[in-house]
């Protein structure tokens, strides 16, 4: 059996040598309140072995400048699992290494006249601990890992004509292509062997889908490696090209001694978030929070409209044959974006993250007011307002979205401006019941994704699940803070206790089931506070409510906010 690697200095001292402060004492650990046990096995489980978030906290410094005022931790300070590899493929191939003739410094010089940067760190790394299992499975040989950088046209990024950044944004991914096929040439020269995960797409949707599609994650093995941090936009901050580079990973068999791989990540620590927050201010969709919090589905339903997301939206409201209702939903230029990308390339809809970040300038940003400003005043205002406020939005359907944009049940988007081309200044809902897992594990790791704190103000309770059948088991969900944990085990006293089979659960988060049917033939039984159950709807929004009851609870409502107004004048 392999022993447990051996954690670096570096990462142990990572708050301290980065200035993060220290947890407030105030705040909940999850963990510490749920009796840990083992889950019964199921489809995504043949061992029994269940993974969650809390399972695999943040290896480095939190990401910017969260100071922990909150009970609960945001899902900046965790990383995502898959499920055990082994409910996928059990076989077993024993891992075979080279020791390379070249020393790790030689190795890193030769590499360095391909890529624009690279760091090697072993694949032992307990940064990448929660991925081991599936390196191997994509290379059993895997002991090295090589990160390659590329650097990005910050010009091209920086415009408010997405073309041309998406553009740049595959020349980018096509130099890393070229790069990894020399350096792993290079690799085989010295007598080992290689290979990449890729960069982005295509990714093993068809196994994965809706979970976590990647393997590796590279900005894990580029911080590990030294080459910089993890920001708030989770974007990754290269310490000389800042937000504008891509990041590719060879793995190779090769070994280096394990001396050599520990210096080569041992660097000073470095984290430009901490005194910036323009990626918070620029995102059109609030998916990155001041607090530390990421809006994960904000993000993805926006940003990524025209590849997975608009698909699956587009397939069902087709295949749901209703014309009226598809002319509603979409419009020509929505299905003209989607016809491109599906034709030629993914094309992405924000990269203001990365177009308004100052990280690569950081010392002159904040230290000359003159190139604040320009900055300011060049990037920073043209791009927020292009995308917020030109541009078409599209917004995650909550009760709190369709009464600020003043949309009501049964329809999906604002009014068109015939005076302004395309869809300029259009909010259009998207519904997260087009995002569906297929298991109760996924269901559960993804449950904080699909909460949203917008209609949580308030809210506290922990929740208890009690699945049976296959796949089922004991889970628990903490609500506090405009935040959600979740994770396998028992609550001591929980507020609610949901308990019934998982699949029919599953069901329910699907869309495919209707819970108060359920309920009323005792099928999903519901103890404690029973009117928390009444706000699931609201907090995790993946059914579709547009009926005529919905429209006229949802026009009463506005009346009432109507005369509460006038009255308050």
């Amino acid at each position: 059996m392999r022993e447990e690697p051996k954690r670096p200095r570096r990462i142990e001292d990572a708050a301290d040598a980065a200035g993060a402060p220290r947890r407030k004492s105030k705040r909940e650990d999850l963990s510490e309140c749920v009796e840990q046990m083992p889950s019964g096995s199921g489809p995504a489980t043949p061992r029994g072995k269940r993974h969650s978030m809390h399972d695999w906290k943040f290896p480095f410094a939190v990401p910017g400048r969260w100071e922990g005022k909150k009970r609960l931790a945001p899902t900046t300070e965790m990383r995502m699992p898959w499920v055990d590899v082994q409910a996928y493929d059990a076989t077993h191939i024993e891992p075979r290494f080279v020791k390379s003739p070249v020393s790790l410094e030689q190795f890193r010089a030769r590499v360095a006249e391909i890529a624009d940067d690279v760091g090697i760190v072993s694949v032992d790394h307990p940064a990448l601990a929660h991925e081991l299992d599936e390196i191997r499975y994509v290379y059993p040989h895997a002991r090295s890992l090589v990160v390659l950088i590329s650097e990005e046209n910050k010009a091209a990024m920086q415009s408010r004509y997405l073309p041309t950044a998406n553009h740049e944004l595959y020349e980018s991914e096509e130099r890393l292509f070229k790069w990894n096929h020399e350096v792993v040439q290079y690799i085989r020269s010295l007598g080992g062997a290689g290979l990449t995960t890729t960069v982005g797409w295509p990714q093993e949707v068809s196994v994965r889908w809706a979970d976590k599609i990647w393997p590796l994650s590279h900005k894990l093995v580029a911080q590990a490696a030294g080459l910089g941090v993890i920001g708030t936009s989770r974007n990754f901050l290269h310490r000389k090209f800042g937000a504008y580079c891509l990041i590719d990973t060879v793995v190779t068999n090769l070994e280096f001694d394990d001396v050599a791989y520990e210096e080569a990540g041992d660097s000073e620590a470095w984290n430009p978030c901490i005194s910036c927050n323009l990626c918070v201010v620029s995102c059109p969709t609030e998916a990155i929070k001041a607090d530390g919090e990421f809006d994960f589905m904000a993000c993805y339903n926006h940003t990524y409209r025209d590849s997975i997301p608009g698909f699956l939206d587009f397939a069902r409201d087709a295949a749901a044959g209703s014309p009226k209702r598809f002319e509603h939903r979409w419009s020509d230029s929505e299905i003209a974006s989607l016809w491109q990308s599906l034709a030629f390339r993914v094309e992405y809809r924000c990269f203001n993250c990365v177009a308004t970040c100052p990280a690569e300038i950081h010392d002159s940003f904040h230290g000359d007011q003159a190139a604040r400003q320009e900055y300011f005043d060049e990037h920073l205002k043209p791009l927020t307002h292009t995308r917020k406020n030109v541009e078409e939005q599209f917004v995650i359907d909550t009760p709190s979205a369709r009464e600020k944009f003043d949309i009501a049940p049964g329809y999906d988007r604002t009014g068109d401006d015939v005076t302004k081309p395309g869809n300029s200044g259009v909010v259009r809902l998207v519904s997260l019941q087009r995002i569906r897992v297929s298991n109760i594990d996924s269901m559960m790791r993804s449950m904080p994704y699909y909460f949203r704190s917008s209609e949580a103000e308030g809210m506290d309770f922990t929740c208890q699940y009690e699945f049976t059948g296959a796949g089922g088991g004991h889970w628990v969900m903490r609500v506090a803070d405009r935040r959600c944990n979740v994770m396998p085990g028992r609550a001591a006293d929980p507020d609610l206790t949901i308990s019934c089979d998982g699949s029919l659960f599953l069901g329910i988060h699907r869309g495919s089931v209707n819970p108060v049917k359920e309920i009323l033939l005792g099928r999903l039984r519901l103890a404690g506070k029973r009117e928390l159950f009444l706000d699931f709807p609201r907090i995790f929004p993946t059914g579709r409510t547009d009926g005529l009851v919905a429209r006229a609870k949802w026009y009463f409502a506005k009346m009432r906010r109507a005369w509460g107004a006038e009255a308050a004048e």
